[in-house]
């Protein structure tokens, strides 16, 4: 019996869809294709004529979208950091800073989309020597953005007088906190059974980092 391995793009053509569609839904569609493909088959593997059959669109079409391989993979990764650190709704702006802090922290993502970030993530890694700016990128788009709204947390709560910082120190400890709240990321990588999904163990660092950090800086109480 032959059967196509399921990283040949042949096999796995979307058919019966309208050739009309808005640019938006074009652009998802063929970013979805990436990450199957990405998790399926690695980064080195995925091309865009591979990306193309699998959207069920032209290559000349996906190119009209991307200008490139590498633009299409730094779009790819960008959309999954949006899905994973969401920022603070208003009503998670009037929390203590603790909880906000809890809340930025914390991915929201089911089984499925959490394992194929991670896969995602393993397999960029993997092509980091021919694609050595998405690995950055990973770093700048992901870990920079946390990094970026829990130092806007701190500036608001030192601005009200509220932690015994100064605001240009804000970006270290920023840092340092999200380095103490999250594991080690060389676990999700090297662990076939490690998970971005949220599990006590998970809350329960996070709320210990937070506190050591809080009385560490000498914070005040909520109001």
């Amino acid at each position: 019996m032959n059967r196509k391995h399921p990283c040949c793009a042949e096999g796995s053509v979307r058919k019966g869809r309208p050739v009309q569609m808005e640019a938006g839904e074009r652009r998802d569609l063929i970013l979805d294709a990436v990450e199957t493909f990405m998790v399926e088959c690695g980064l080195a593997r995925t091309s865009m004529d591979a990306v193309a059959k699998r959207a069920g669109m032209s290559k000349r079409t996906v190119y009209e979208v991307f200008d490139s391989r590498e633009t299409l993979f730094s779009e790819c990764l960008v959309r999954r950091s949006q899905l994973m650190l969401e920022p603070l709704t208003p009503a998670q702006k009037a929390l203590s800073l603790a909880e906000r802090l809890d809340g930025l922290f914390t991915f929201n993502l089911s089984r499925t989309s959490a394992r194929q970030s991670v896969e995602m993530l393993r397999s960029v890694i993997s092509s980091a020597r021919e694609y050595p700016s998405l690995g950055r990128q990973i770093h700048l788009v992901c870990m920079g953005r946390l990094y970026d709204m829990v130092e806007n947390e701190l500036v608001v709560e030192i601005r009200r007088g509220a932690l015994a910082l100064k605001v240009p120190d804000a970006r270290i400890h920023a840092v340092l906190l999200t380095d103490m709240a999250l594991e080690s990321p060389l676990r999700l990588l090297l662990d076939p059974d490690a998970t971005l999904e949220d599990t006590q163990d998970k809350a329960a660092r996070r709320k210990l980092a937070i506190s050591i950090f809080l009385k560490g800086v000498g914070a005040r109480p909520h109001e």
